[in-house]
């Protein structure tokens, strides 16, 4: 659950002005701000009944506490507050007298044992409404005397992992009465920048129907937040899709480009094991191409388990129909297979041979697919890129994640620790159900059906696929257009609005970008000129980072934007730019994998984020199944710019 703790005044601006953004809160009606921040619920080093807590203020506004109250359920303890709570200030309750914490003042003095095998605590405001809780002890040492801390104040006390175990010396053990907490530069959860703290920062979430909840797996610079705006950010992406596959009592239609987090496996055949209905639609690749034998190998083999379901058998009740856009075949190799759990060999499987592409192919048949015609199948060499999910016909969750170890993890090693070290990535999340059944009608194009069943004859992928959805729909007073690849022309109508509505600003990041239309219209807004090496600066701002992977390639955008010739570009009717943009290659620990772009952040001019699966090439828009988002939201595009800003500081440039 998401604590909101703003002032009325702003949860009134964010409820009038944000409204897909609002956010779950324990007391919608208060948004008081102060917080349970930390417990020593097992006293101190000089005596076991010692006990102590801290309330934090968070917000920049003294809050009055006359006729407040801290109580415990079973009434022990249950204390009546008094005094004032200072801006960013700390409130220390001390049990039975002000020597508890030595050198320290209390606050207010309590009675009241609490137990150490737990308690569920509420803090409630004058009027009696609750303004946070903490129902357990979620961390705390009863040997060392450590206390049990708060890590994010925007994060609800009754989840086990926004709490801590304090590693600081005091006094009376580990502890921080009246300072900061621990490992922290900061615990308040106010502005300030997000990068020298690996924390998971949830700030921004709703349940609500319209909302439109952004998470990034890697830093955000939070002090470009607008009010009551903070970004989420160091989010494990992969527990915010299990938690929304988890909540599914019918349907989950889920398009993959890759998979291999076992997680996500998991929870999808469990899902169908209960009775959802469950349809994936995964990439095949060329099982003989380098880059891809052993992750599509793993891949095949994490299929295979949808396919069997959680009975392990072929043809039983619990199975997941898994769909591509070209066959894939077991993997035979019997290590492989029982490292996995699954049988030693796949004779469960039938045995064919048909026409792949210009070539047959004998194995057994795992995934059907897209039919050509009667036992022949388009090649793998096309890309279903998409990475989305659609939850209950409601929730639409889609970005430039795919579902892989290295995407959010980056190693076996990190994932088994749960350190985000993988690819820079971004996910929207939106619950809509007019979204949904937009891409809904997507899926089924590939798919061939709306039912359980595909129909190999019916389906169409890539070039085949026709322009046949929705584009422009509003979400709660935000306009939200949606393309899709091929067929729907996104990069065009990206380069389209460059062109006609990029006032002020345009800041992007990007994984490869070799589409021209668009350079050039970014060209003539950065210097009056589409002609090569021509123009003057207009004062447009332009910034951008690109991942190093395609920096120097001769087809992309980072050589033109910044003036360069490089082996090759001779043959490429790239525009050089007279006057180099401030745009960088990434400095990340991995791939910058984003596919990002703002349009007039931070304006009145229809701020306007633009993301999604899709590469801005000729592949991205013209032959891959991809999908991508234009958000015209100045909160939702100020988030992204958290991120960007976060990004391109990183990658050394300067936001004056």
């Amino acid at each position: 659950m998401k604590l909101s703790l703003r002032f009325t005044v702003i949860a009134s601006l964010i409820f009038s002005v944000f409204a897909p953004l609002k956010q779950d809160a324990l007391s919608a009606s208060t948004g008081s701000g102060v917080i349970i921040n930390e417990i020593a619920w097992m006293g101190t080093t000089a005596s076991y009944n010692d006990e102590w807590m801290e309330l934090h203020n968070p917000t920049d506004s003294s809050v009055d506490l006359n006729g407040w109250t801290l109580a415990s359920a079973d009434g022990t303890p249950s204390i009546a507050l008094s005094g004032t709570v200072a801006p960013g200030e700390y409130f220390l309750l001390e049990r039975t007298s002000d020597n508890t914490v030595g050198g320290v003042t209390a606050d207010l003095i309590y009675s009241g044992a609490m137990g150490n095998s737990g308690e569920s605590l509420t803090l409630k405001d004058s009027a009696g409404n609750i303004v946070d809780t903490v129902d357990a002890w979620y961390s705390g040492d009863n040997s060392s005397k450590a206390t049990m801390e708060r890590i994010d104040a925007l994060v609800s006390g009754n989840e086990a992992n926004n709490w801590h175990t304090s590693t600081d010396v005091y006094a009376g053990g580990y502890g921080t009465p009246k300072g900061l907490n621990s490992g922290s530069t900061s615990n308040s959860g106010t502005v300030g920048s997000g990068c020298g703290d690996p924390g998971e920062r949830l700030n921004s979430v709703s349940e609500m129907t319209g909302a439109i909840n952004v998470y990034f797996n890697k830093c955000a610079d939070i002090s470009s937040s607008s009010p009551g705006n903070e970004a989420n950010y160091n989010v494990n992406l992969e527990e915010r899709l299990i938690k929304r596959l988890n909540e599914a009592t019918k349907s989950i239609d889920f398009a993959t480009y890759e998979i291999n987090l076992p997680s996500i496996v998991d929870t999808l055949i469990n899902k169908a094991a209960e009775g959802i209905d469950v349809r994936v639609i995964a990439d095949s690749k060329d099982a003989t191409d380098p880059h891809y034998i052993e992750r599509f190998q793993t891949m095949r083999i994490y299929v295979e388990k949808m396919v069997r379901g959680l009975d392990g058998k072929v043809g039983t009740a619990d199975d997941i129909i898994v769909f591509s856009d070209s066959p894939m075949f077991a993997v035979e190799e019997s290590t492989a297979r029982t490292s996995e759990g699954l049988p030693a060999t796949p004779s469960d499987f039938p045995v064919v041979t048909v026409g792949i592409g210009n070539s047959n192919e004998t194995g057994h048949l795992l995934v059907d697919a897209e039919e050509k015609s009667a036992n022949a199948y388009y090649s793998p060499d096309t890309q279903m890129h998409n990475k989305f999910a659609v939850i209950d016909d409601k929730w639409v969750f889609t970005g430039s994640w795919n579902f892989t170890v290295t995407g959010l993890y980056g190693t076996e090693t990190n994932m088994q620790q749960g350190i985000l070290d993988g690819n820079q990535q971004h996910v929207v999340e939106i619950n809509w159900p007019e979204l949904a059944s937009i891409y809904e009608v997507e899926f089924n194009e590939m798919w061939g059906s709306s039912s359980l069943t595909p129909d190999k004859t019916i389906s169409n992928f890539n070039t085949r696929k026709v322009d046949n959805t929705t584009h422009v729909i509003d979400i709660n007073g935000t306009k939200v257009e949606i393309y899709f690849s091929a067929g729907d022309n996104a990069v065009g109508k990206m380069t389209d609005f460059v062109k006609t509505s990029a006032d002020i600003n345009t800041y992007f990041t990007i994984f490869a970008w070799s589409d021209q239309a668009l350079v050039d219209e970014l060209k003539y807004k950065w210097e009056g000129s589409y002609n090569d090496l021509e123009g003057t600066t207009t004062g447009f701002d332009l910034k951008g980072v690109f991942d190093p992977s395609f920096w120097n390639q001769y087809w992309s955008a980072s050589i033109d934007m910044t003036g360069r010739t490089v082996t090759g570009s001779a043959n490429n009717p790239n525009t050089r730019w007279a006057n180099p943009a401030p745009v960088l290659k990434a400095n990340e620990s991995r791939k910058l994998h984003a596919k990002t772009m703002l349009i007039d952040a931070d304006t009145t001019s229809d701020p306007t984020v633009i993301v999604g699966s899709t590469n801005w090439s000729t592949n991205g828009n013209d032959i891959n199944d991809e999908n991508m988002l234009f958000i015209h939201d100045s909160a939702i595009t100020n988030q992204f710019l958290q991120e960007f800003n976060a990004r391109y500081t990183q990658a050394g440039g300067s936001l004056q």
